[in-house]
């Protein structure tokens, strides 16, 4: 079904010369030799809001700026124009090429007058210049990097978007919504890709106590020191997360029992010696953390293995802090 445009100007006054000199289109074409194909066009004018193209429609015309500005819209009318046209440039030709609807909704931003190219003369013309067809691919390719750029851009702003938002504003370290993510990811195949596979849960011993005795932003410190500890001795393939509160998980790929429980001793030793500076210099106590360890058994899942890494932890809490138990 064809869109039928709103006329408020519909006017067969020529274009001329200045007008059509002034857009990308016909850029150092002479103007002479295509005269009667221009004339066969039509000048309309448009006012702030009305429509020029929608994606519900075909469309068989490609219309140039000749006064104003267009804006282009993905999702409707109403969202945020994705960017917008001024006097040389032209919308329209994709359709008028592929014959497909167009893409995004184009809608006059104020008082606009466009140059209306239907698809017959546009070949025409393309047949009887060639600094026209010159022109044309000029204006396509631009349009095509210009999409490339833009598509760019959107990937960027939607992987900072999930960093941010897999992420612990804390510690920097992925959050559990990363971790229950990760859960579903590595099953069956993916996790049998791992192995062996081990899991470690962390935990910061007497951190209540702490908390209570020198307060919330001591207390942040220290996770923000575990956290940076943790890096600075796990691989760049070990994948680490803020379990909850002062709870930590490791996954260590193609680790052994024997490797894994070495990791833990770094990471217990490597917190045990790191000293923590709270305002105005104070040194704040040491602090330990216990660890559980947990390598794959045949037929596990993610989380059974986090659950047997969790209650070795527990029983090395239970068994005098800061010190790595093996699951059972």
């Amino acid at each position: 079904m064809a869109f039928s445009l709103p006329r408020h100007d519909d006017t067969r006054m020529p274009v001329t010369d200045a007008e059509l000199q002034q857009t990308q289109l016909f850029k150092d074409v002479q103007l002479d030799r295509i005269r009667p194909l221009l004339a066969a066009c039509q000048k309309i004018g448009l006012k702030p809001g009305d429509v020029l193209l929608r994606p519900e429609f075909s469309n068989n015309c490609m219309y140039l700026l000749l006064n104003g500005q267009v804006t282009i819209h993905l999702q409707t009318l109403d969202s945020e124009p994705l960017l917008a046209l001024t006097v040389g440039e032209c919308v329209g030709e994709m359709s008028v090429f592929d014959g497909r609807n167009p893409s995004a909704y184009v809608k006059a931003g104020n008082d606009v007058e466009v140059l209306v190219i239907e698809s017959r003369i546009l070949w025409q013309l393309i047949d009887a210049s060639h600094s026209v067809a010159r022109n044309l691919l000029h204006i396509l390719a631009n349009r095509l990097r210009s999409g490339n750029a833009n598509l760019s851009d959107s990937q960027s702003r939607q992987r900072e978007t999930e960093q941010v938002a897999n992420s612990d504003a804390l510690t920097g370290l992925n959050n559990r919504r990363w971790l229950e993510e990760m859960m579903v990811r590595f099953k069956g195949k993916a996790l049998n890709e791992l192995q062996p596979v081990s899991v470690l849960m962390l935990d910061v011993d007497h951190f209540k106590r702490f908390n209570d005795t020198f307060g919330h932003k001591a207390g942040d410190l220290v996770l923000q020191m575990v956290a940076q500890t943790m890096r600075k001795r796990l691989r760049p393939s070990d994948m680490v997360a803020r379990y909850g509160g002062e709870e930590f998980m490791v996954l260590l790929p193609h680790t052994a029992l024997s490797e894994a429980q070495v990791v833990a001793e770094r990471l217990r030793k490597g917190v045990e010696l790191c000293k923590v500076d709270a305002d105005q210099g104070q040194e704040l106590p040491p602090v330990t953390i216990s660890v559980g360890v947990a390598p794959w058994h045949p037929g596990e899942s993610l989380e059974d293995m986090v659950e047997a890494a969790d209650k070795a932890l527990y029983r090395a809490k239970a068994n005098g802090r800061n010190r790595v138990e093996l699951r059972d």
